[in-house]
């Protein structure tokens, strides 16, 4: 069993609680890895957040709790009590808009993690969230449990060695959706530049009625994401002239996004082309596959002594990464995987 510890329960929460009851009742999540530990082994055991709607409440009847936007898939079994953890930033003008503060006083979030024996921490705050998520990345590191970033905050950077040093995987920073905007994006112009097409410029635009997306467009929050993602999208070819970012809330959308991407290049003879792709998928559920392989990735890790951040579980499951990510990052992975057997 891997025991885990999700930290915020929102609507990534949302949709990887209902994966995994989804998986142990018997259903079948398409893309993910076939690794030793199985999606029906993970035991979500705890969880945080810091909202009055969801503290104090059972898990399987939190996820459903405003804000949260994404529907229904399956019945929930779970008796785990959302937990109140700190709050330390990430809250400017937003408290009373998205975030209803609870009263309740903070856990000693350690002392849980220890007593519930979390193999592995789950980060899913949001964007702008940083002194927060360090908090939780110290409270893993201390109290023995991997961590699985998938917030924007730079937890690589600044912890990266610390865990390496402890035994345990750090996986981070910013998860990518399995195909989500940003993961078409950059698919398309690695095609191109595998097909000798010089790719000039590109643009992306998403657009979203998730909290995560209506907090976002608060101007710093904006600007980092927007810089995540431009960054992740150019390093697939040198040179290439790159905006991406979430542009605007609409809120009958709910947790549906939609995602626009325009790319330009020249081939033979300066020959112009111009690709336009409409993407609509849904936000939670893209979380769901990735997550699940994080999960059981930063358990076999541990338990083979391997901390830290490795190149090629991070390139491939994070925008964040500070490597450099063009290429088969799969076949890197795989290849990685063969070699731990």
């Amino acid at each position: 069993m891997i025991r885990v510890g999700l930290v915020g329960v929102g609507n990534v929460a949302s949709s990887l609680v209902q994966g995994v009851e989804y998986v142990k009742q018997g259903g079948v999540i398409p893309g993910i890895l076939d690794l030793e530990y199985k999606p029906e082994d993970i035991e979500i055991v705890t969880a945080f957040d810091i909202d009055e709607r969801k503290v104090g409440k059972r898990l399987s009847q939190a996820i459903f709790e405003k804000p949260n936007v994404v529907g229904k898939y399956v019945d929930v079994n779970s008796d785990v009590i959302v937990l109140r953890g700190p709050t330390l930033d990430g809250v400017e003008g937003i408290l009373g808009k998205v975030i209803e503060e609870s009263k309740e006083k903070p856990v000693d979030v350690k002392s849980v993690l220890k007593e519930n024996r979390v193999d592995v921490v789950v980060n899913l705050l949001p964007t702008g969230v940083e002194r927060a998520s360090e908090y939780y990345a110290t409270t893993s590191l201390e109290a023995g449990s991997s961590l699985v970033n998938a917030s924007p905050a730079p937890l690589v950077e600044l912890f990266g060695e610390k865990f390496r040093s402890a035994g345990l995987p750090l996986l981070g920073d910013d998860l990518i959706s399995q195909i989500g905007g940003t993961a078409l994006h950059a698919g398309i112009i690695n095609f191109l530049t595998e097909r000798g097409v010089k790719v000039t410029r590109s643009y992306q635009i998403d657009i979203s009625g998730t909290t995560e997306t209506l907090v976002t467009l608060e101007d710093s929050r904006k600007e980092l994401k927007k810089r995540i993602k431009s960054s992740y999208i150019s390093s697939q070819q040198d040179g290439v002239e790159v905006v991406a970012g979430t542009s605007d809330y609409v809120e009958f959308l709910g947790d549906r996004r939609v995602s626009y991407m325009v790319i330009e290049g020249e081939y033979a003879l300066g020959a112009k082309v111009r690709i336009d792709v409409s993407m609509k998928s849904l936000d939670g559920p893209n979380a769901v596959a990735p997550l699940l392989d994080l999960i059981r990735l930063a358990k076999i890790l541990k338990e083979k002594g391997i901390g830290g951040s490795p190149p090629q579980v991070c390139s491939h499951y994070f925008k964040g990464y500070n490597g450099k990510v063009s290429g088969d990052t799969r076949a890197r992975l795989i290849s990685f995987l063969q070699a731990l057997k």
